[in-house]
């Protein structure tokens, strides 16, 4: 199983997308960065919108035409990964701690593309991942414990040693895990109401096509009865 192969596969398929004086946003991760390594072996005249530093800081390597939401506050089209999908195309996203910033331009988009390899579809989310929370540092004890009454565990995610990880926006990421979200919509919303909490990981009903790399190519799925019917393949 090259899952690898199918993430190129797909990227190369997001990349094909983008049309000339198009206002693009991309999100973040090691899908994205495939697909900007595969814009910039197209030539497309198209203005990009970066979901995080990271992205950022690709695209600017590769030469793309980098502008910001201030400037273009309505998106043609945004791209993005996922960690996990599920047949309602609701995604759970954030593992690399940029999920407020790629649900923003995801929202300021017209059309939202996910992009993914095949092992990122799931029957229910939150089996495999936990939801990522953004919180502000002030508030960490206090939101943890209003987030556990939720009835998932709270984490707070640290990088070498313990010093917590700190977003591009100054912030504490908590991963609150769970058995299964039946209701993600919900559970995003009860979620964000929680004071402390910036956004989660959570993207309820944003997805408008997914992109799925996987050993026979790439498949283009627009709804829940494709889903399932890939998924059952």
């Amino acid at each position: 199983m090259d899952v690898e192969s199918w993430k190129i596969t797909a990227a190369a398929e997001a990349a094909r997308l983008i049309r000339d004086g198009k206002v693009v946003g991309l999100g973040s991760g090691t899908t994205v960065a495939k697909i900007i390594n595969a814009i910039s072996d197209l030539t497309s005249n198209a203005t990009y919108v970066t979901g995080s530093s990271s992205s950022q800081k690709l695209a600017d390597k590769y030469g793309l035409n980098l502008s910001t939401l201030d400037v273009h506050p309505i998106l043609d089209l945004a791209i993005d990964g996922a960690d996990e999908v599920d047949p309602n195309f609701d995604l759970l996203k954030g593992h690399g701690g940029a999920h407020t910033r790629e649900k923003i331009v995801a929202g300021a988009a017209k059309k939202v593309v996910i992009v993914v390899d095949r092992t990122k579809l799931v029957k229910k989310l939150g089996q495999r991942s936990p939801v990522p929370v953004e919180i502000i540092p002030f508030a960490r004890e206090y939101t943890m414990r209003k987030l556990a009454e939720l009835g998932g565990k709270p984490t707070l995610r640290v990088v070498s040693g313990a010093s917590p990880l700190i977003t591009d926006n100054g912030n504490y990421i908590v991963d609150l895990k769970f058995r299964a979200i039946p209701e993600a919509a919900k559970l995003e919303q009860q979620i964000n109401c929680l004071p402390g909490v910036i956004d989660n990981g959570l993207f309820a009903g944003v997805a408008d096509v997914l992109l799925v790399g996987y050993a026979g190519g790439c498949k283009i799925l627009k709804d829940k009865e494709s889903f399932l019917k890939f998924l059952s393949v």
